[in-house]
């Protein structure tokens, strides 16, 4: 019997001990919010962050089908700058997909000082905010693309332009499995404990009959 109480204890304090291990599996969620929206035919638009934030210039795409562009494709400039003087200028290429949409084809780093932790290579426009300071992001190469049918702006200008934060949260969630665990490892050291206790004991026993 002392047997199966010590080959049972190992048993539930190696289940115990993975459990407590599972249970500090974390994931990540993400959620994003508007921090500032630019006017409606603006090209700039700024907004307040705090060190650590993640920072995203975000508008509507142009239509290249209503568009007269100098080259297949349309490029933009893009500048994030704070007030500390930090910018960082990038540089968006918009072509036509394969079903006549608009895609943002490429996002290159022109320029960079300070400001801004960027990706390596940059996915969108934006990066990680080096110091709680009010960012500036500005659209700098304007009168790029002459609209083909003629409207009340002659000019393609953004819509919706504005600066995003995303925020990253740390989520355990087998949080609840570090209760069973500990409860399991509790439980197979006492099975162990009174396994080898009563081999002990029973040594003992022997021992005093001789």
């Amino acid at each position: 019997m002392r047997k199966a109480f010590v080959a049972l204890g190992i048993i539930i304090v190696f289940a115990g001990v993975i459990a407590v291990s599972a249970s500090t599996m974390r994931t990540e969620k993400s959620e994003r919010f508007t921090v500032a929206t630019a006017p409606l035919n603006s090209w700039e638009v700024s907004g307040r962050f705090d060190e650590g934030d993640i920072l995203s210039v975000e508008f509507n795409p142009p239509d290249l089908n209503e568009l007269l562009v100098p080259e297949p494709t349309l490029k933009l400039l893009v500048e994030v700058t704070d007030s500390q003087g930090g910018k960082t200028v990038f540089e968006l290429e918009f072509k036509q997909g394969s079903s006549g949409n608009t895609v943002l084809y490429n996002v290159t780093v022109v320029s960079k000082e300070d400001g801004l932790t960027v990706s390596d290579p940059p996915t969108e426009v934006g990066g990680v905010v080096s110091y709680t300071d009010d960012y500036l992001a500005n659209i700098t190469t304007r009168k790029m693309a002459r609209y083909i049918v003629r409207r009340e702006e002659e000019y393609w200008s953004p819509r919706n332009l504005a600066l995003v934060k995303e925020m990253v949260y740390k989520e355990y969630p087998y949080l609840l499995v570090l209760l069973i665990g500990v409860v399991l490892v509790v439980v197979g050291v006492s099975l162990l404990f009174l396994g080898l206790r009563r081999s002990k004991q029973k040594l003992w026993s022997l021992k005093k009959k001789r």
